[in-house]
């Protein structure tokens, strides 16, 4: 769960107006998420005994609900579909490729996520 809202936090800042930058995820021991980008913003995701994902960098909660579906409190719904793509209601969409890196497309601009050799989750 911690992966897709990470995935879902990446697909709501990669598009920003101020970012295009460089951002690494780290678990912490407390399987907390933090992240740190070169354009400054950082944050920590921390998922509550309700299952709620809160981001400290954005504001935004990420909430599971009946159906499966992740919703963010902006609004925007994220749901899987039969291929394994995660589909965001924003246009936006992220999917594995053949080695195991996360490719976010939204529209003509693509951000490459990998995990690097010491666990943590580089996007460029």
């Amino acid at each position: 769960m911690k992966l897709k809202i990470a995935v879902m936090l990446i697909m709501a800042c990669a598009y920003s107006a101020q970012s295009h930058a460089a951002c690494t995820y780290k678990k912490d021991a407390w399987g907390n998420t933090k992240y740190h980008c070169d354009s400054g913003q950082s944050g920590t995701l921390r998922t509550d005994a309700w299952g709620n994902t809160r981001d400290s960098g954005t504001g935004l909660t990420y909430r599971k609900d009946a159906w499966g579906n992740t919703r963010s409190s902006d609004g925007t719904t994220y749901r899987t579909d039969a291929w394994g793509n995660l589909r965001g209601s924003d246009g936006t969409t992220a999917r594995k490729d053949a080695w195991g890196n996360t490719i976010i497309t939204n529209g003509s601009t693509t951000t490459k996520c990998r995990t690097n050799a010491w666990g943590n989750v580089v996007c460029n």
